[in-house]
């Protein structure tokens, strides 16, 4: 991989420091993800390390999987998730992969009308627990994961009880047979946490107890190889997306703001809604869609001076 630039170069800690939600997302949630982001950096920034694991394997067969249906408040799904894994799956198609996407049923026809807002096609198909796809490289983007417990929970402690196929096994499988595991998740509900368990549940009230009896809180315990938590996973998804534009030398893999416009509006007409708000709005996890464009904006900035 060949990109002239420093692996500590600005545009990546940039990145980082935009998928952290600063000056778009409200201080509570840039604070906890900044922690979350501490704890994971070592000595890089996570964009530029979930970029250049996935360029080390150029040509490979990617599974994304998204999906957070709950059907008391998210029957046809939450809007945090879809958009960034078909913004993702595009990224990596033009930067040399094969992308498929695995979405719960409900949201199968939402991802193929984002998939053809962005202009690609690629396979999008319903999660098949029992069977996994032949793949090399597996992410989770706003899956949800299970506690200790086996439990899957919302961001306030509500259980799931029906609604998003869990896949904690079958990337535990995956993992087992030497598959890359990547995730991106903004609370630590998520698939893809196992690792910062413990933090979430020090940062986190819910994170350690629950609304539900399990005793065991919202703190998912799946880990992955690579953890990229954001402020909302759908902008750490653009986040890396921009890293494989800015590392491959690849600009039209980044996502464009009026493109992240018209998905937002395409999920509010499908019945995604909103994760804080839990209607189908404008917005994104309680976040207005115009900052959302926005911060999108200011990633597109970041890729195109890198370019120059």
């Amino acid at each position: 991989m060949k990109s002239g630039l420093s692996p500590h170069s600005t545009v990546f800690r940039d990145l980082d420091r935009l998928i952290r939600g600063a000056g778009f997302a409200p201080d509570a949630v840039v604070a906890r993800t900044a922690q979350y982001h501490e704890a994971l950096r070592e000595h890089a920034p996570l964009c530029l390390q979930a970029a250049t694991a996935l360029l080390e394997r150029r040509g490979a067969r990617i599974a994304l999987y998204t999906g957070f249906v709950v059907p008391e408040f998210f029957p046809q799904g939450e809007n945090d998730g879809p958009l960034g894994t078909v913004a993702l799956a595009r990224a990596l198609q033009r930067t040399g992969f094969s992308p498929s996407v695995h979405v719960d049923r409900e949201l199968v026809d939402t991802t193929r009308w984002l998939a053809a807002e962005l202009g690609c096609e690629m396979p999008i198909v319903p999660i098949q627990v029992g069977t996994p796809p032949p793949c090399d490289i597996a992410i989770a983007i706003e899956k949800p994961g299970a506690n200790a417990e086996g439990v899957l929970h919302t961001f306030d402690g509500r259980p799931i009880d029906g609604g998003s196929q869990p896949i904690d096994a079958l990337f535990t499988e995956l993992s087992d047979h030497g598959v890359l595991t990547l995730a991106v998740g903004d609370v630590g509900n998520e698939l893809g946490f196992g690792g910062l368990s413990d933090l979430v549940r020090l940062v986190l009230p819910e994170g350690g107890r629950c609304c539900c009896g399990c005793g065991s809180g919202i703190a998912a315990t799946t880990g992955v190889t690579v953890l990229v938590p954001a402020a909302v996973s759908n902008w750490g998804a653009y986040g890396i997306a921009a890293a494989l534009a800015v590392l491959a030398r690849e600009p039209q893999a980044a996502l464009l703001p009026i493109e992240e416009e018209r998905m937002l509006h395409v999920a509010a007409v499908r019945g995604c809604r909103d994760g804080i708000r839990r209607r189908g709005v404008y917005g994104v996890d309680g976040i207005a869609g115009d900052l959302s464009v926005r911060l999108v904006e200011s990633i597109s900035h970041l890729v195109n001076s890198a370019m120059k």
